[in-house]
């Protein structure tokens, strides 16, 4: 059988991983043949390890012209995203884009547009999170009805600490130029993603962001309330700076609940809706029997994905799609869902007021450009003041 052939364009950190997974043999049905980055370290240090088994380019020009490919992953910084996918999508190349798929909404939409122009096109997102075994059942229960209507939504997401030396490490890192803002579209994206493939979207977001404690220009702590059309609320708490932080969820609705952490997930059940209980409680305080049942990830799944990482559980699914048209599990139009809570929360921030989406993107897309700018004219007097 033909094997995908496959290349990495960005061979940084995650880029690397994911041809190191293909090189050895850990993707059935792929070969890693091509990979590609503009910096000549990352190109050298790469090039020692595969001993020649793989070509490398500087430039996604040069790898396109000298090597025929089925598909490539895109893992370079975020705003390099959506014009990579583009350029290979329109060469008849399938795309798996590291997340998130864009920084911008207008970004991702214009990846959508080709992609619903274009529907023989295949193109994922990494969101390696819904593979995780915890939320997949999160998933189906929500989905089948098991919570009644969803009245509250708690999510604690503070186990993303980050150092200062962190951010020490490069000028791109926690930067609105390098990045598109901080922990929210750089770590948070993941639980931004669970959480809306979960509940769905809201319609508005009032949020306050703030930096505590690093020399960093974006946020590294997120508050914010997610209102949804149907009256349930969502109170979001997002961190980079708290020590051992916690990971949870917790969705009430009038049948039940589920609390789910990253391992593990407890769904509490009633045998009497909410409405019902209020409507016959004649005397006392009312309620209902409860059940109680656990879930939990598997330790010898943990044991792999720790080992392997969960990514490689996209690329799989990913190449079943190339080779047997098995569903995506995270196809790359549904990036534009977190993504679209990460600049509404970003622009309820900067502007001190609830928005309601769909959101103003323009706008958007504007006030990100004038922090962006703002923070290379601190770099360049910075720059300056050391010479």
């Amino acid at each position: 059988m033909k094997k995908i052939r496959f290349a990495v364009v960005g061979i940084g950190r995650m880029g690397s991983v994911h041809a190191a997974h293909l090189l050895r043999g850990r993707v059935r049905g792929a070969e890693l043949v091509a990979v590609a980055d503009i910096s000549l370290a990352a190109r050298e240090r790469f090039s020692k390890k595969c001993a020649g088994r793989v070509q490398v380019f500087s430039s996604c020009e040069e790898l396109a012209a000298a090597v025929e490919l089925d598909a490539v992953i895109i893992a370079v910084p975020h705003y390099a995203h959506v014009p990579l996918a583009l350029y290979f999508l329109e060469r008849g190349v399938s795309v798996l884009i590291e997340k998130p798929v864009a920084v911008t909404v207008s970004e991702a939409e214009r990846l959508n547009a080709y992609l619903n122009a274009n529907p023989e096109a295949v193109a994922a997102v990494m969101y390696n999170q819904r593979t995780n075994p915890v939320y997949r059942k999160a998933k189906a229960l929500t989905d089948g009805g098991a919570l009644g209507s969803v009245r509250r939504i708690n999510f604690i997401v503070t186990d993303w600490y980050r150092p200062q030396a962190y951010y020490n490490q490069g000028e791109w890192r926690a930067s609105y130029a390098g990045e598109g803002g901080g922990v929210l579209i750089n770590q948070c994206v993941h639980q931004l993603d669970i959480l809306q493939w979960l509940t769905g979207m809201p319609a508005a977001i009032y949020a306050q962001t703030a930096s505590v404690g690093r020399r960093i220009t974006v946020e590294n702590d997120v508050t914010a309330v997610l209102r949804y059309e149907d009256g349930a609320r969502c109170s979001l708490s997002a961190s980079a700076h708290e020590l051992n932080g916690a990971n949870r969820i917790e969705i009430a609705g009038d049948r039940g609940r589920l609390v789910i952490g990253k391992y593990r997930m407890t769904h509490y059940s009633w045998d009497k809706s909410e409405e019902e209980v209020n409507e016959k409680t004649v005397k006392g305080y009312g309620g209902a029997k409860k059940r109680k049942r656990h879930y939990f990830y598997g330790s010898a799944r943990l044991v792999s994905d720790l080992v392997f990482g969960q990514q490689i559980r996209i690329v799989k699914n990913f190449v079943n799609r190339l080779v047997c048209g098995e569903p995506l599990i995270s196809p790359a139009a549904e990036g534009i869902r977190a993504l679209t809570l990460i600049n509404g929360i970003y622009l309820s921030a900067w502007e001190g007021r609830e928005i309601t989406l769909p959101m103003d993107s323009a706008r958007y897309d504007a006030l990100l450009e004038e922090k962006a700018e703002a923070e290379r004219i601190r770099l360049d007097n910075t720059k300056k003041e050391g010479i």
